[in-house]
């Protein structure tokens, strides 16, 4: 089956085409300007130009989506609301997704009991799974990490307003310390999720994770903070191939 599968973040969008036994790929930069328009116009001319009908599309987005809807988005207003029914496509099978729950697709392995992908970019999301099978919660949205509120001695914010990568710029926060401070915040509520879930693998992706204090100072603070039981259980392992994940994950939604 021939696919398409789109990875958009909140400053790039990667557009993996695999059609005639060849895979291929197509990055463009954006803003947060892009929109669903925008969108249709480069799905209509990747359709034209690689001959896509009948085909499988999966989109992953950065934000809240519930029904193949994305119902919130703030790095990416313009897509609010993107749905199957805002796509003019020659596509048969169409998937909408978050971003972490189609990289996770690409990660996790059924013969764990519990995994987590943690995704830091310009926002903060966590997807999970349990024995192979992704655990959503009763409305769909569970993993919301970034939306968390955590005290500081400055008050009482979300993780995603002292630690995303949106966060980080608008302070422009450059100091190691700075950003070591940042990434300690992740540490910190992810020793909450070590110790209410005990998973054997967590996953870690993202801009934000390439940064060595960023990362460093995240692996302390989990190391510190959680029990030592599920602490000394769980591997934590960065991504690597982060670039393809996303669009790895969609093409095997896609073909469930």
């Amino acid at each position: 089956m021939q696919t398409l599968t789109i990875d958009i973040s909140g400053s790039k969008a990667l557009f993996e085409i695999e059609t005639q036994g060849r895979v291929e790929q197509y990055k463009i930069a954006i803003t947060d300007g892009f929109n669903i328009n925008n969108l249709n116009t480069q799905i209509a001319e990747l359709e034209q130009d690689y001959g896509l009908e009948d085909y499988g599309l999966g989109i992953a987005v950065p934000g809240l989506v519930q029904a193949q809807q994305l119902v919130s988005c703030q790095s990416l207003p313009g897509l609010k609301g993107l749905s199957v029914e805002d796509l003019f496509t020659k596509a048969k099978r169409i998937i909408i997704a978050n971003d972490s729950d189609a990289g996770l697709q690409a990660l996790m392995d059924s013969k764990q009991d519990c995994e987590l992908l943690v995704m830091c970019d310009m926002g903060i999301g966590m997807s999970i799974a349990v024995n192979g099978i992704p655990f959503t919660g009763a409305s769909g949205m569970a993993g919301e990490l970034g939306h968390c509120r955590m005290m500081t001695e400055s008050g009482e914010f979300s993780l995603e307003q002292l630690a995303s990568g949106a966060s980080i710029k608008r302070r422009n926060l450059t100091r190691s310390e700075d950003i070591a401070r940042a990434g300690s915040y992740i540490g910190q509520s992810l020793a909450w999720v070590v110790n209410l879930f005990n998973p054997s693998h967590i996953y870690l992706a993202g801009s934000l994770m390439d940064n060595p204090h960023y990362y460093q100072a995240c692996i302390a603070s989990i190391k510190e903070m959680a029990l030592p039981i599920p602490a000394s259980k769980v591997k934590i392992n960065r991504v690597d191939d982060r670039e393809t994940m996303v669009c790895r994950g969609l093409k095997v939604m896609l073909n469930k």
